[in-house]
């Protein structure tokens, strides 16, 4: 059966350039040689976790923790891919997202209730509301776009081309925030990008397959890391977790007329084991990112390419092909040497102490 067409519309509300952005965006820890008798201070990026401030052996149990969670998440990421693969021969995708939204909304409103600071009444509130409905509104187009993928394509394959996210992300930044990105990490991108071409062989076939769709699911979701990296400045990572299941129900619960199919007794189960895993997955990314900075964690974040390797192997017998292990390779080497180059050109400032001239 052929793929349907893809109708995905992504709408950006207009972002600021890079010099509008707030002043937390711009402000990390800098590393400047100190003139002589003169005191100076650092300015912390406030988005950025306390364990970025955590130093000696508290901070490495921090970063190791945080490690282990993301890498505990990427193998149940693994997992709810093998789920959806499995539901999704047998239920509209359309059917599938809507059952996870309303999960994915549950789950919200008891993390915002839990949460403290105020409980559910003060963290459903949002500084930037279009922001977060515009994030919701790509979480459903990726969850949309990558269960098709999934179904066409094999867990591996799949993974391997939404890992190529990151890649979409650094040319985003180019055009969208305004970032300055040199040559190296521009040809880091195109490596990339040619391990893209590697595994998916662009044929004229290539449209009616589930390649098309992976790759849209990687460009929404980098999209939606841009306004998640604004929105940050502005809500708790709560209230961002708790739009980023509402708008999604809300949106699929009006469709529901048009796409509810009904739910087998016996495939219950298996909608109880989707939402658990992505709740619990999402919860383990979030934690994880409040003990280590992004950087440390983000390589971590390829263990979901073997993990899928693995699952895929042991449930559906897919082996990934030559074209997809190099292709693979490529893109993960040239993301790793992108979000490198990322850290060593970050933009630094420093603050004198009041009184020095």
């Amino acid at each position: 059966m052929a793929a349907p067409p893809l109708y995905i519309i992504i709408a950006l509300w207009p972002l600021p350039a890079a010099s509008a952005l707030p002043p937390c965006f711009k402000v990390i820890y800098m590393k400047k040689a100190k003139p002589a008798g003169r005191r100076q201070k650092t300015v912390k990026d406030p988005i950025l976790p306390r364990a970025a401030a955590t130093a000696g052996e508290e901070g490495k149990t921090r970063y190791g923790l945080g490690i282990i969670l993301v890498i505990v998440a990427t193998f149940i990421f693994a997992w709810q891919d093998a789920v959806t693969k499995t539901l999704v021969s047998h239920y509209p995708i359309s059917f599938i997202v809507l059952i996870r939204g309303w999960i994915f909304l549950l789950a919200g409103l008891a993390f915002l209730a839990l949460s403290g600071n105020g409980g559910l009444k003060v963290n459903i509130k949002t500084k930037r509301p279009v922001l977060q409905i515009m994030r919701g509104l790509l979480v459903t187009c990726q969850w949309l776009a990558a269960g098709v993928g999934v179904h066409y394509l094999g867990l591996a394959e799949s993974t391997a081309l939404y890992e190529a996210y990151p890649l979409f992300g650094t040319v985003l930044a180019i055009f969208i925030l305004h970032e300055q990105v040199g040559w190296r990490r521009v040809c880091g991108v195109i490596i990339g990008f040619i391990g893209i071409l590697v595994m998916v062989r662009p044929g004229p076939g290539i449209l009616s397959g589930g390649t098309i769709y992976a790759l849209a699911g990687a460009f929404i979701f980098a999209v939606y890391m841009v306004l998640t990296r604004l929105v940050a400045a502005y809500d708790q990572p709560q209230t961002s977790f708790f739009y980023m299941g509402a708008v999604p129900a809300i949106v699929m619960t009006i469709a529901a007329p048009y796409v509810w199919t009904g739910m087998a007794v016996k495939d219950i189960w298996l909608f109880a084991a989707l939402g658990a895993c992505a709740v619990s997955a999402h919860f383990f990314m979030i934690k994880a990112l409040t003990l280590a900075p992004v950087a440390i964690l983000q390589p971590f974040n390829y263990f979901q390419l073997v993990w899928s390797i693995f699952v895929g192997l042991a449930v559906f017998g897919d082996l990934p092909d030559k074209y997809v292990i190099i292709g693979a390779a490529l893109v993960v080497l040239s993301g790793l040497f992108v979000l490198y180059r990322g850290q060593v050109r970050k933009p630094r400032i420093f603050v004198r102490q009041r009184g020095a001239p």
